[in-house]
């Protein structure tokens, strides 16, 4: 089954042309109301992968998170913003992932939540192709839906980050990386992130294109102007339609 990618073009982070841009993407797909219930618990997980400022396109942009945030609100739901960034986890590093990164200021803008909660469980995952038992966020198990919102840019290692790979912050820093020793060949790798997007199974996925990255991410990489966002239930079909505007095959 076919499934529908939403793309709307946006030249800046502004308040008013993001907020703007966010309403358009969503309406295309239904509206957030189609995502999130009055009363309900939303993660919104961006991509945070270290400590960055906005304008290094190493993360997803503040002013993004702050219009999601506002949908999510007017829908009668509460946003929550969570990443497990990568090293050894701990509320130090989170706060300054938070501050850094621009997230602490859309939380205090919004009203929206920032996770604290540092607990995982082991979750089964029988349908799993290379993990059958992953250690998630507890917070992500249980929220009533999950947003995956990730940054557009190339990868050093898996050729592109997106949507899935995004997910890859509900588990524990320390824990990438050992799947990284342990599944050294990309084949196993790829499998192993689809596996943890269909164990998390997010209600929504969106991406920030407007300033992505190409090169050498997820850190190291050249910032360059693509001026969209994408948004999508299916977080795969959003993946392939970014991959095929960043001129990937």
């Amino acid at each position: 089954m076919r499934k529908k990618v939403s793309v709307v073009r946006c030249s800046s982070y502004g308040r008013d042309e993001t907020q703007a841009a966010m309403e358009r993407v969503l309406e295309t797909i239904g509206g957030i109301g189609r995502f999130v219930g009055k009363g309900s618990r939303v993660i919104v997980k961006p991509n945070l992968v270290m400590a960055k400022r906005p304008e290094d396109a190493v993360t997803t942009h503040p002013a993004l998170i702050e219009a999601l945030c506002r949908q999510i609100m007017s829908a009668g739901g509460h946003p929550v913003i969570a990443e497990s960034p990568g090293g050894p986890l701990n509320l130090t590093l989170l706060r300054r992932v938070y501050r850094l990164t621009g997230m602490e200021e859309a939380a205090k803008n919004t009203g929206a939540e920032l996770n604290f909660d540092l607990d995982f469980e082991d979750v089964p995952h029988p349908e799993g192709k290379v993990v059958r038992r992953a250690r998630i966020m507890k917070c992500i198990l249980k929220a009533d839906a999950v947003i995956s919102f990730s940054k557009m840019k190339t990868h050093g290692m898996m050729l592109f980050t997106g949507a899935v790979k995004n997910l890859y912050g509900t588990i524990p820093g320390l824990i990438k990386g050992e799947y990284h020793f342990n599944m050294p060949r990309i084949e196993d790798f790829s499998n192993m992130l689809v596996d943890i997007c269909t164990l998390v199974k997010p209600s929504l996925s969106i991406m920030d294109g407007i300033v992505g990255m190409e090169g050498e991410g997820p850190s190291s990489g050249r910032p360059v102007q693509t001026g969209v966002i994408l948004a999508s239930e299916c977080p795969h079909a959003l993946d392939y339609a970014a991959a095929v505007l960043a001129g990937i095959k």
